[in-house]
């Protein structure tokens, strides 16, 4: 070996930053890679460090020993280690996407302390030259323009996007991507049940809902304490990007972001990913800088339907502009920064391409939906007339898991399975005082109004039910069209034509107490396990099993089977069988 490179890492989100440039000096078997950090003088988010490095099987050296071993350079992405005790030449860059914003209760700008650039070996590397004005005369002249490499590794990987979205399971549908900084001013840190306003709100088959967070937020409250305050929202589908990597690839895959002001609606803007911030405008962002020139443009989320509020976002495209003015030399980082760091290791540049590889895969922590709030919307259905069939059934009698015209109990919400009142509450309830902490700083969290349920009113029948005409018969193509499913973990409005759907195993009781239909994965001896199901489940209007493009139902004592169409799942059949069943229509439409 000729050289020797040192990486000084600081928090879990230095250390993916610092990878970056690291590939650039891969295949190089004249240089050697050793890592450092500092653990007697920590960072409030140094959590996960030392996990991450064992995770990469690297020669890593303790501080004291790293200072006192001769490197040839050092690279680090943050000032706040002592890089002056360092003897070789240093490196320095940003840990996020340039420089936007102040430290906390201070003017200066994050990443470009004065107090901390200091010393003859520094070398600054900023994303534009227009940081070079937030840098004292004597510093800006030791500072380089390089770009960003996280951009550039972005876009070095967009061929890959299709790749990237089967594996999140959003190849099919609209994947919106949450996007949380840390603190009080975050995305989380102003509204922690955000994610289940959107997993309530957005059908399952249509959207995919992923979350990435900050690593400081893993950091200040472990892995452990972010799962249990997600607990509701993971079991309702969330999809959650762990911080070591992957967030990359997440960002690329999204239809939208939906962020705040952290670094990542930056990095979506420069991917042309449109963007909507639902957060209000952190203090520490620096005026006129490209975030907060971003935050001026970009829209803004409201109240109003998420459906709506999305779509417009989608049609109205990227916000480029901003990104342009936060990164300079965009695709032309590699080619600027590996000779920068050849001429500090005073060694000639390999020969080959300098290039940046593609980034990691993501690697989603996802769990099945086992319960459902099931619509079936006449409205949806091609030239049919919704009749309001869906809330009454041939008996007068009320069943948990049906509807009828007159639920016994005034605080009854179709598909609220959950007697809990801190995830059901209850109409008329203007807020809920829950006791989360997701973030540093959010004390409390007021449910909002658009979570919490309207009253329900008796229904009135309509012409149709009072006369006892026949619902109109429209044809499976049209039912699948107007079933819409939500996870039955989160609550919701009530839905036209609602029931609820559950695993007869993974689902929580109350859900199965609450459930028209019970499902299993196919098995053997489905009529045996069925008939056994209906009787410990009296209250379930069917029973189901699913394979791959089939859905067998069991209802009064009869098996039926159901084909699903290509790219349907089978489950729905189970869903249009009972729509017909409690409108007294026959099967023979739907099975085979």
């Amino acid at each position: 070996m000729q050289r020797r490179v040192l990486i000084v890492a600081r928090t879990v989100t230095t250390l993916t930053r610092l990878l970056d440039i690291r590939s650039l000096l891969d295949d190089d078997h004249r240089v050697q890679i050793v890592f450092t950090w500092n653990e007697h003088d920590r960072a409030l988010f140094s959590a996960g460090v030392e996990e991450f490095l064992a995770s990469l099987d690297a020669l890593v050296l303790p501080w004291q020993q790293a200072v006192q071993t001769q490197f040839d350079l050092a690279i680090a992405a943050s000032e706040n280690d002592a890089l002056d005790e360092l003897s070789c030449p240093v490196l320095l860059v940003a840990h996020g996407i340039g420089h936007q914003k102040y430290y906390p209760r201070s003017e200066t700008v994050s990443g470009l302390n004065p107090k901390r650039l200091r010393g003859r070996h520094l070398r600054i590397g900023l994303s534009h030259s227009s940081q070079l004005s937030h840098l004292e005369p004597a510093t800006a002249a030791r500072a380089v323009v390089i770009g960003d490499p996280c951009h550039d590794r972005m876009l070095a990987s967009t061929h890959r996007i299709p790749h990237f979205r089967r594996l999140l399971n959003s190849d099919r549908c609209t994947h919106v991507v949450l996007a949380s900084t840390w603190g009080p001013q975050s995305l989380l840190g102003s509204d922690p049940l955000l994610p289940q306003r959107f997993l309530a709100e957005l059908p399952l088959d249509d959207y995919r809902v992923s979350l990435v967070l900050h690593p400081g937020i893993w950091s200040a409250h472990s892995p452990h304490q972010v799962r249990a305050n997600l607990a509701t929202a993971l079991r309702a589908g969330l999809t959650v990007i762990p911080p070591q990597r992957g967030w990359q690839a997440t960002i690329l895959s999204a239809d939208v972001v939906v962020s705040d002001c952290g670094s990542m609606p930056l990095y979506a803007a420069a991917a042309q990913i449109p963007v909507l911030f639902a957060s209000p405008a952190a203090d520490t962002v620096v005026p006129d800088s490209p975030l907060a020139n971003l935050i001026a443009t970009a829209p803004h989320l409201d109240d109003a339907p998420l459906r709506t509020q999305l779509a417009t976002a989608i049609a109205t495209g990227p916000m480029g502009s901003a990104a342009t003015e936060a990164v300079e030399y965009g695709g032309k980082c590699a080619e600027i920064l590996r000779p920068l760091l050849y001429e500090l290791l005073d060694l000639a540049a390999p020969s080959w391409p300098a290039v940046f590889p593609p980034v990691a895969d993501p690697t989603p922590e996802h769990q099945e939906v086992t319960a459902f709030r099931v619509s079936v919307d006449g409205l949806a259905t091609t030239g049919h007339l919704r009749d309001d069939v869906s809330t009454v059934l041939p008996s007068a009698d009320y069943l948990p898991g049906r509807v009828s015209p007159d639920p016994p109990a005034a605080h009854y919400v179709p598909g609220d399975v959950s007697p809990d009142p801190l995830t059901h509450p209850l109409p008329g309830a203007a807020s809920v005082d829950l006791p989360v902490h997701p973030l540093p700083g959010a004390a409390s969290v007021d449910l909002p109004a658009h979570q919490l349920p309207d009253a329900v009113s008796p229904v009135v029948p309509s012409a149709h039910q009072l006369s006892g005409t026949v619902p109109t018969n429209p044809p499976t193509t049209d039912l699948l069209r107007a079933v819409s499913r939500y996870p039955a973990a989160v609550p919701g409005p009530p839905l036209p034509g609602q029931h609820i759907v559950a695993h007869a195993e993974m689902a929580t009781l109350s859900e199965l107490e609450g459930a028209a239909i019970i499902y299993r994965d196919a098995g053997p001896d489905f009529p045996t396990w069925a008939a056994a199901t209906t009787r410990t489940r009296p209250n379930a209007r069917l029973v189901a099993e699913t394979e791959p493009g089939h859905c067998r139902i069991w209802t009064a004592g009869q098996t039926t089977e159901l084909p699903a169409p290509p790219g349907v799942d089978p489950l729905i059949m189970a869903s249009i069988a009972y729509w017909r069943l409690v409108r007294g229509l026959p099967l023979t439409e739907v099975a085979q």
